[in-house]
């Protein structure tokens, strides 16, 4: 009995990601809030760890492709489907939105036209360089668009799950290829995301299905974790500005799917008081992330406190206003 309990601990259970799928998400928003805090310092091995934090976004895209898989798979009607990612993410951005540009168009900064276009999709995303603020809601909110075209190809053959090789293929060209480059390197952020996106929707089915594979899957989770860290702090350790952004990315694809499975395994057996913590936190993560960047943590950072008051100061900041927010909305749309 012993042996049969061992042997069940050990093996690899993809469900533990939906498990997990709130805990996942505020874990993520944590490495996400080092990695903002962080900044480009990267003098010690620690902070180049924190810098790696930028993977958090890709466990966002992969988490989110996961839940759409069971979303979809429920036989939601289209307009159901797209109504509810609506409900979850725009009320939130038209909120923060209109809080973050509507002064920028007081004092002069922007046009009428600009800030209304900003508001409704965030439209200096979409056509100028270096304009990132909040670029992760324009993007999922495009993937949601073409998620549910990609899952009935997946639903009719299995043969279009490879279709994140392609997307990565794509990033590569859209680099070297000159015109392509002068017309999209505005949107690499947005486009070297696709594959994680799309790999989540492929474990979807495997993560609804209960999947199970023995322990010797760890092996090759295990390696492919240690590989693509090892590639990522060796990014972040210097040669950051010596290749080009998307590679890291790519790097991040296999960081993403082996970190995800290792903690979604590691969860099982952690205190409880912290997996409330950490879903709490997931559960007001899109709030959390449009909050406290642009709103909390550019108003702390001038006050040089450190490294760990910031992290804390920001965190304690954000909290109740993500809360406040997701309430209200959720009582609007009740």
């Amino acid at each position: 009995m012993k042996t049969k309990a061992l042997h069940e601990f050990h093996s690899m259970k993809w469900e533990n990601i939906s498990r997990f799928r709130g805990e996942l998400m505020g874990f993520a928003m944590l490495i996400i809030l080092l990695f903002h805090v962080c900044g480009p310092h990267n003098e010690t091995l620690f902070l180049r760890l924190c810098r790696c934090g930028n993977v958090g976004v890709d466990m966002f895209m992969f988490v989110s492709g996961m839940g759409l898989w069971f979303a979809w798979s429920k036989g939601t009607t289209l307009g159901t489907f797209y109504l509810r990612r609506f409900k979850r993410v725009y009320p939130a951005w038209f909120v923060v939105a209109c809080l973050f540009f509507v002064p920028i168009y007081i004092k002069g900064g922007k046009t009428l036209a600009d800030t209304i276009l900003d508001i409704a999709v965030n439209w200096s995303f979409w056509t100028v360089y270096g304009e990132l603020q909040f670029w992760y809601v324009p993007a999922i909110m495009l993937f949601y668009v073409f998620a549910p075209g990609y899952m009935s190809l997946v639903g009719r053959s299995r043969s279009w799950c490879w279709l994140p090789v392609v997307a990565m293929l794509f990033c590569i060209l859209m680099y070297y290829d000159k015109s392509l480059y002068a017309s999209l390197r505005h949107l690499e952020i947005m486009f070297s995301r696709i594959p994680i996106f799309l790999i989540g929707i492929n474990v979807g089915r495997w993560v609804k299905e209960k999947r199970v594979d023995d322990a010797h899957a760890w092996g090759v989770a295990v390696l492919a974790f240690v590989l693509s860290a090892w590639v990522c702090l060796d990014f972040e350790g210097g040669l950051r500005g010596r290749f080009p952004l998307f590679l890291e990315r790519m790097a991040y694809i296999p960081l993403t799917l082996s970190f995800t499975l290792m903690l979604s395994h590691a969860f099982a057996a952690m205190p409880k008081l912290l997996l409330r913590l950490l879903a709490f936190v997931g559960t007001i993560s899109l709030e959390f992330y449009i909050i406290h960047y642009e709103f909390v943590l550019k108003q702390i950072r001038p006050l040089q406190l450190g490294f760990w008051p910031t992290v804390l100061l920001t965190f304690a900041v954000t909290v109740p206003f993500a809360w406040l927010l997701q309430k209200l909305l959720n009582k609007i749309f009740k």
